[in-house]
């Protein structure tokens, strides 16, 4: 009987010692998968990291080439009419400010543009147009400075013009605000309707209603000019 118990007590030692190692051969298959999986990841990102850095490098080798052409073409374009001598080759900071000024110039164009097209439009030009005619006629002092703005409103007329038509107009009044009929791409086309007093070869002064149609067109930087006029 004793030695009975004493069997089954050495094989549930056994069993037991079995089931200790089976758990400790779970844990360190387990640590070798976590290890693994960690160098993988690790291996990921430094590949991540390495592809990264190409390309970085090469940006900035296609940035660098880029200078490159642009100090070319600032040293190509610096006079029309002369050769560059030996004795007068740019130095590289003073390529370096040529530069940074046809930046900053062409950033300005640019900005330039972008303000026309959104705050400018064929209402406006027109608006401005009347305005100037409206203080020429009304201050005799300023009648030549208004009519010479008046036609820089215009594509192509001479303060002069503007001059001989209203030398004899006394009053000169906007009764219906601009209104654009049509505008499409770079050409517009704006109606008013506008009172103006004149004083006749009598001495007499009359009065005159007109509607205007005055068609306009977009200069290359987008700001509107007056190019014709319609009046009935």
């Amino acid at each position: 009987m004793k030695r009975t118990t004493n069997l089954i007590a050495g094989v549930i030692l056994v069993l037991l010692v079995l089931s200790i190692s089976s758990c400790n051969k779970k844990e360190e298959q387990q640590n070798v998968l976590e290890q693994k999986e960690q160098y993988s990841n690790k291996e990921k990102e430094l590949k991540d990291k390495e592809d990264f850095l190409k390309i970085k490098e090469e940006q900035l080798k296609q940035w660098e080439e880029r200078l490159k052409k642009a100090d070319s073409t600032l040293l190509a374009s610096g006079k029309d009419s002369e050769k560059l001598s030996k004795d007068s080759v740019l130095t590289s900071k003073d390529s370096a400010k040529l530069k940074e000024k046809a930046l900053k110039e062409k950033k300005m164009e640019e900005k330039e543009k972008e303000l026309n097209k959104r705050l400018d439009n064929p209402k406006i030009a027109v608006n401005d147009y009347l305005e100037y005619i409206q203080r020429g006629v009304g201050d005799s002092k300023t009648f030549d400075a208004n009519m010479k703005k008046a036609s820089e409103v215009w594509e192509n007329r001479t303060s002069d013009s503007f001059k001989k038509n209203y030398k004899n107009v006394k009053k000169f009044t906007v009764v219906e605000e601009p209104k654009v009929l049509s505008q499409k791409g770079g050409n517009a086309s704006v109606k008013v309707k506008v009172k103006q007093s004149m004083v006749g070869a009598d001495g007499k002064e009359t009065e005159k209603e007109s509607v205007i149609t005055y068609n306009l067109i977009a200069d290359k930087n987008g700001k509107w000019k007056i190019k014709s006029n319609l009046v009935k």
